[in-house]
């Protein structure tokens, strides 16, 4: 009888060439877990994401779907995409690819980080794999194969140690994420007569806002704090002042008197930053509110 489940499951033979990346690049996997090291967590989220999606895993989509929700999603940034392509092709082949090409353009730090967190991916997708097919063998939905489902049965349970805490931080994210307050429309406050219109960068902040305040731990923090912070930003002859606190978001043009610091710079940086917000809003028409 033919087997209709058709995602990749756990055996010696697939897991084989991932162990043995896994441990050509041990520090990698670190690096990757450790903030402010080589790989920023959201890009992390999003290579195993990437991985997750061609393998079907859909234990692993939820745990890292909630993860990246808790530190906030957004749109990869360019320099991203030549890695999610790497991750994605080494998941269709069901075994590490040569890094040449990468190891041109990025370092190598980075390079090692990545092969680590897309072997790590694909074991993890592979046990989930085999938790569903066990499953579904219960269900009747696949044939019996008693000795392969004994095969799969030891292979999920002993994964369980290493799975269990991630489903568990998974569960923690989602509520705190759930639990956090939502991002409210901002304000334009016209600070002086005649003041009636946001300029540029009043709007580059607006824009940039779901990118900053993305992480929920940092939006909760400043969303509920009973004081303002005020932060002035200074670009190319125009300023603006953006205020985060009391469960309000608020920006007015020019330096005002209560911006604690003032950050000087270009535009370009801030644009690319909300380069991505800006699709978002045209979709979702997220308005900027005058009062």
């Amino acid at each position: 009888m033919e087997d209709p489940f058709d995602r990749p499951t756990a055996t010696p033979w697939n897991m084989g060439p991932w162990l043995a990346e896994l441990g050509r690049v041990p520090v990698g996997l670190v690096d990757a877990y450790l903030p402010g090291r080589v790989i920023a967590g959201r890009d992390r989220e999003q290579l195993i994401l990437a991985v997750t999606e061609v393998n079907g895993c859909r234990w692993s989509a939820w745990v890292h779907g909630h993860w990246l929700d808790f530190i906030g999603a957004r749109d990869p940034e360019e320099f991203m995409e030549p890695l999610l392509a790497y991750a994605r092709s080494c998941a269709e082949e069901g075994r590490p690819l040569d890094t040449t090409v990468l190891d041109a353009a990025y370092p190598p730090e980075l390079v090692r980080s990545v092969r680590a967190v897309v072997a790590r991916t694909e074991l993890a997708n592979l046990v989930g794999n085999t938790a569903d097919g066990v499953l579904e063998r219960l269900l009747g939905r696949r044939p019996p194969a008693p000795v392969v489902a004994l095969q799969e049965v030891a292979t999920v349970v002993g994964a369980l140690p290493f799975v269990a805490p991630a489903i568990g931080a998974a569960a923690l994210m989602r509520t705190l994420t759930s639990l956090a307050p939502r991002l409210p429309e901002a304000e334009f406050v016209a600070e002086e007569e005649g003041d009636d219109e946001p300029n540029l960068v009043a709007h580059l902040l607006v824009e940039a806002v779901p990118t900053y305040l993305g992480h929920t731990l940092v939006r909760t923090g400043l969303l509920l704090a009973p004081f303002t912070i005020a932060v002035a930003v200074r670009m190319e002859g125009r300023s603006a002042t953006l205020r985060v606190g009391r469960r309000r978001v608020s920006v007015s043009n020019g330096v005002s008197r209560d911006a604690l610091i003032v950050l000087e710079g270009g535009a370009e940086p801030l644009l690319k930053v909300v380069a991505g917000s800006i699709v978002r809003d045209v979709r979702t028409g997220r308005p900027l509110r005058r009062r």
